[in-house]
C-alpha cells in the first residue's frame, strides 16, 4: 500500500475516534501533545537511521486526526438557548451563495448576532437560515421581490433576519437522517424560519463572490433559453442542483443509479479535462501554458461548484495527473486520491462523516482498483469495455455504502450508466460551451445551453423505461458493520487476484499463477457478501406481533407483522395539499423503515381515509414496494392524489377493495376486525371523510389494538354505543394500545368512546404544525383515563411486540 494512503487511513481513523468518543478540550490537548511527542521520536529515528521511524509516523498521524477534529468542533453554547423558540433579530454574514428549492431558500450567516428585546449572543458558531417563498399566483410562480432577493445574498453580504429560531429537527428514530447532528458536524448549532432579510451591505469581494456571481449568470442564461423542465435538468449535470428535483425524479435517479449525473464529480471533471486538453494541443501551447490552461479551467469549474468533496477530490486528482502527464512522471492514482482526502480532511475533518464524500471516494478507489483487471477478463474492444468495467467497478465499490444510507440498491445501474452516460458526456461538452457563450455575451437566447437541454427528455424517457422494469432496484436493510467489513476485504482479495493472476499457455503446458487459483474462491466470497448485503441480516422474531407507529411527521403510518411474517401498511404520512413543502414522508420515511426491517412486500396496504397526510406517501410505497392488496373506505373523494393512486393500482395490476364493517384475512393467529364505517356512510358532520376512517381492531391472545383513523366526535360516540350494545364481544373495543383519534385533536375528545376503550397505551402520530396538535387538553385527558401517552415527534418510531400474553415497547 502506497505509505500516502496509509497515512491518510490512519489519519481519518483519528477523527472517527474523536468523533466517537465526542472528545473534549482536555482529550484534544493530549491527543495533540502525544503527536507532537511521536511526529519527533518518528523524525529523530528517521535521521538515526532506525528501523520504525513509519511506525512512529503512523502512530502521530492517529493522535493528529483526533486532535484535527477536537479543534475544528464547536460545542453547543448554551446561552444561546434561551433564544430558542422565540421570534428574533439576527445579523451576520452570508457564508455561501444561497441555496434554492422550489419552496425555500437556504442560507448560512457566519457571525452571527442574535437579539431578543434587550438581550444579545453573538458567539462561535453559526446559523442556517430558511426562508420559504412567496408565490404570485397559483401556478406556483415566485414573486417578482423573492426573485430579486437570492442574488443580492452574494457571500460576505452582511443581513439582517426576522424570524423564529428553534434547534434543527433531529432523528428520533434508529438509522433515520439526523439533520442536527449533520448541521452540528459542521458548527451551525441552530435554524432561523425568516419571515424578512434585508440585504445591509456587501463585504469585500472574494473568489467565492465572483464565483457565486458567475455561477448566478450561468443559471440565468440556462433559464432563459429552456423550459423550467430542461432548465432543472441541465443546472442539475452541469452546476450540480438538486434544490428543484422533486420526488418522482429523486425516485427514478435512484432506482437506476445515475444519481452521481446531478453531483459534479470525476465523471464531470473528466469531461471538462478532456475539453480543455484538447484546447491546449489545438492552440499548440507549450508544457507549462497547458498545464497553466487546464488546472485554471479545473478549479475554475469547480469554483462555480463551491468546491464540494466529490468535484475537489477530482479536480486534485486532475491535476496531479496532468503533472504527471506532462512531465512525463508515472502517476500513482491511490497516492493522488490519497492527497485528495487528506486535503479535505484538513479544510473540514467533519466532512469525513458526509455520505457524499464516502461514496464518491469509494467509486473511484473502485475503478482505480479493480476497472483495469477486470478488463483484462472481458474480450470487448477498446472503448466498449471500459464503458462496462468502469461502472461495474464503481457501483461494487459503493454497493454497501448505497445499502447503508438509501436502503437501496440499483440493479439496473450499470445499464442505466452504460446508456446514459455517453449521452451525459456530450450534455456536459454543449454545457460547457453554452457556459463560456454565456459569460461572455449574457442576455441572448443560448443555443448550447438550447441542444444540451434537449437530450433531457431522451434520457428521461430512458430512465423512466428502466426504473418500470421489474427488479430494477432492491430494498435492502442497512447492513451490519461487521458485514461491510467483510464486503471490502472480499473485494481487496478479489483485486489481488484479479491483478496478478495470469495464465500463460506454453507449447507443452499451461502455467497458472497462484492468484488465479485463487480467483475462484474470491469471486464466490464477493459474490457472498454481495447476497448477504441484497437479502439483509434482519429477522423478526418468529411467534410475536409487532405494532409500530412510523414517525412520519404530521401524519399516520402503522406497519403491522404478524407471526406467521405476514405485513400489512396502514397509511404513509403526507404533506397536506395546501403546503408547499416537496418533502415525501413516503420514500423518505416509509419505504426506508420498510427496508430496515427486510420488508420488500406488503400482503395488505391500507389506507385509513383519503386526506393527504395519510395517502400522501401511498405513491411512493406502491413504486417501491410489491403491494398484493390495497384496501380503503368506500369514501368518495376524487382529488388528483386519489386518481394518481388508483392509476397506479390499475398499472400495477393490484387488487384493490373497499372495506366496512367486517374482518380482514391476513394471519390466522391474529384476529383483525373492521369496525368502522358503518353502513350507510355518515354524512353532514364536521368532516364526513374523518369521521368515516376505517378503525381497525387487532387481537392477539390477550392483547389488543385499536387503530382509529382520524375518527372525531360525531363517529366516536356511534362507536362507543355500538361496543355498549354488545355489538364488538367478548369485551367490546377495551383495547391494551389505542391510536388516538386525529392526531391528538381536541375534536377528538369522547368520554364515552374513552370508557369503553380503557387502554394502557395511548399513541399520537404526530408532527410540526399549525393545528395545533396534539392538543394539551386531549394529553391531560388520556393521562387522566390512566394510559401513558406516547408521541412519534417525541419517540420516534414506536414499537409494540406481543407474543399474545406480554406486551413490551420498543422506542
Amino acid at each position: 500500500m502506497p505509505p500516502l494512503v496509509l497515512l491518510t487511513c490512519i489519519f481519518a481513523l483519528g477523527i472517527l475516534a474523536a468523533y466517537i468518543i465526542q472528545a473534549g478540550s482536555g482529550w484534544v490537548l493530549a491527543a495533540f501533545i502525544t503527536a507532537i511527542i511521536l511526529l519527533a521520536t518518528a523524525v529523530l529515528f528517521f535521521f538515526q537511521g532506525k528501523r520504525g521511524s513509519f511506525i512512529w509516523l503512523l502512530s502521530s498521524f492517529f493522535f493528529l486526526g483526533f486532535s484535527w477534529m477536537g479543534i475544528d468542533k464547536v460545542p453547543f453554547p448554551p446561552s444561546l438557548e434561551p433564544f430558542l423558540g422565540h421570534y428574533v433579530q439576527v445579523e451576520g454574514v452570508v457564508e455561501d451563495l444561497p441555496t434554492l428549492y422550489s419552496n425555500r431558500m437556504v442560507l448560512v450567516l457566519d457571525t452571527p448576532v442574535v437579539a431578543l428585546e434587550e438581550d444579545r449572543w453573538q458567539g462561535q458558531g453559526k446559523l442556517q437560515v430558511v426562508y420559504y417563498l412567496q408565490k404570485a399566483g397559483t401556478k406556483a410562480k415566485i414573486n417578482e421581490a423573492d426573485a430579486q432577493l437570492r442574488p443580492s445574498l452574494l457571500p460576505g453580504t452582511r443581513v439582517s433576519v426576522e424570524g423564529f429560531i428553534d434547534l434543527p429537527p433531529k432523528a428520533l428514530s434508529p438509522g433515520e437522517f439526523d439533520y442536527r447532528a449533520y448541521l452540528e458536524r459542521h458548527n451551525i448549532f441552530a435554524q432561523v424560519t425568516a419571515k424578512k432579510i434585508i440585504p445591509l451591505g456587501a463585504g469585500e469581494k472574494g473568489l467565492s463572490t465572483i464565483f457565486a456571481s458567475l455561477r448566478l449568470r450561468i443559471e440565468n442564461a440556462i433559464q432563459h433559453s429552456l423550459p423550467a423542465e430542461g432548465a432543472l435538468f441541465l443546472e442539475g449535470i452541469l452546476l450540480g442542483s438538486k434544490g428543484g428535483m422533486t420526488p418522482e425524479d429523486r425516485s427514478i435517479y435512484q432506482r437506476t443509479g445515475v444519481m452521481h449525473l446531478f453531483s459534479v464529480s470525476g465523471l464531470h471533471l473528466g469531461f471538462v479535462f478532456i475539453a480543455l486538453l484538447a484546447a491546449a494541443n489545438l492552440l499548440k501551447l507549450k508544457r507549462i501554458s497547458t498545464f497553466i490552461l487546464v488546472t485554471a479551467g479545473l478549479w475554475g469549474y469547480a469554483g462555480l461548484i463551491d468546491f464540494t468533496p466529490p468535484v475537489t477530490r477530482s479536480a486534485v486528482m486532475a491535476t496531479v495527473g496532468l503533472a504527471a502527464y506532462l512531465w512525463q512522471q508515472r502517476p500513482n492514482a491511490l497516492n493522488s486520491l490519497a492527497l485528495a482526502a487528506f486535503a479535505l480532511l484538513l479544510i473540514d475533518p467533519a466532512v469525513l462523516f458526509e455520505p457524499g464524500f464516502q461514496l464518491s471516494f469509494a467509486a473511484t478507489w473502485g475503478i482505480i482498483y479493480l476497472a483495469l483487471p477486470l478488463g483484462r477478463y472481458i474480450s470487448l474492444p477498446l472503448g466498449l469495455r471500459e464503458a462496462v468495467t468502469i461502472p461495474v467497478a464503481a457501483q461494487l465499490a459503493i454497493l454497501p455504502l448505497a445499502a447503508f444510507y438509501f436502503q437501496q440498491t440499483a440493479a439496473m445501474g450499470m445499464i442505466a450508466n452504460v446508456l446514459v452516460v455517453p449521452l451525459a458526456g456530450l450534455v456536459v461538452y454543449l454545457g460547457l460551451a453554452g457556459m463560456v457563450l454565456a459569460l461572455a455575451a449574457p442576455g441572448i437566447l443560448n443555443p448550447f445551453f438550447l441542444t444540451a437541454g434537449a437530450f433531457f427528455y431522451p434520457i428521461r424517457w430512458l430512465l423512466d423505461l428502466l426504473s418500470d422494469l421489474p427488479g430494477a432496484a432492491f430494498l435492502v436493510p442497512p447492513p451490519p458493520l461487521w458485514l461491510c467489513f467483510l464486503y471490502y476485504i472480499s473485494l481487496l482479495v478479489l483485486g489481488c487476484a484479479l491483478r496478478e493472476g495470469f495464465t500463460i499457455n506454453f507449447p507443452h503446458f499451461r502455467y497458472q499463477s497462484v492468484a488465479a487459483r485463487r480467483l475462484f474462491p474470491a469471486l464466490l466470497l464477493v459474490i457472498s457478501c454481495t447476497a448477504m448485503l441484497m437479502t439483509g441480516t434482519v429477522k423478526k422474531d418468529p411467534g410475536v406481533l409487532a405494532v409500530t407507529f412510523i414517525n412520519v411527521g404530521q401524519g399516520d403510518a402503522i406497519l403491522v407483522q404478524t407471526p406467521k411474517g405476514r405485513t400489512m401498511l396502514i397509511d404513509a404520512g403526507g404533506s397536506p395539499s395546501y403546503s408547499s413543502s416537496t418533502f415525501d414522508p413516503g420514500s423518505r420515511l416509509v419505504v426506508p423503515a420498510l427496508a430496515k426491517r427486510g420488508i420488500r412486500k406488503l400482503d395488505l396496504l391500507v389506507n385509513s381515509h383519503p386526506h393527504e397526510d395519510h395517502l400522501g406517501g401511498i405513491p411512493a410505497v406502491l413504486a417501491n414496494v410489491k403491494v398484493k392488496r390495497f384496501a380503503a373506505p368506500p369514501v368518495d373523494h376524487p382529488t388528483p392524489l386519489v386518481l394518481k393512486v388508483q392509476q397506479q393500482l390499475k398499472d400495477k395490476k393490484i387488487r384493490a377493495f373497499t372495506l366496512t364493517a367486517g374482518s380482514i384475512k391476513l394471519d390466522p393467529s391474529v384476529e383483525i376486525s373492521v369496525l368502522w364505517p358503518e353502513r350507510p356512510l355518515l354524512s353532514g358532520t364536521s368532516s364526513d371523510a374523518n369521521n368515516n376512517s376505517l378503525v381497525l381492531y387487532l387481537r392477539y391472545g390477550k392483547i389488543t389494538f385499536l387503530l382509529t383513523g382520524d375518527l372525531e366526535q360525531e363517529a366516536l360516540s356511534l362507536l362507543a354505543s355500538l361496543s355498549q350494545e354488545g355489538k364488538y364481544p367478548p369485551k367490546g373495543i377495551r383495547s391494551t394500545v389505542l391510536k388516538v383519534p386525529h392526531h391528538g385533536s381536541a375534536n377528538g375528545i369522547c368520554p364515552e368512546f374513552a370508557a369503553a376503550v380503557r387502554p394502557q397505551f395511548a399513541v399520537i402520530s404526530t408532527g410540526k404544525n399549525s393545528f395545533g396538535h396534539p392538543d394539551k387538553r386531549t394529553i391531560l385527558f388520556w393521562q387522566e383515563q390512566g394510559a401513558r401517552v406516547l408521541r412519534t415527534d417525541q419517540e420516534g418510531d414506536i414499537t409494540f411486540i406481543t407474543d399474545g400474553v406480554t406486551l413490551s415497547l420498543q422506542n
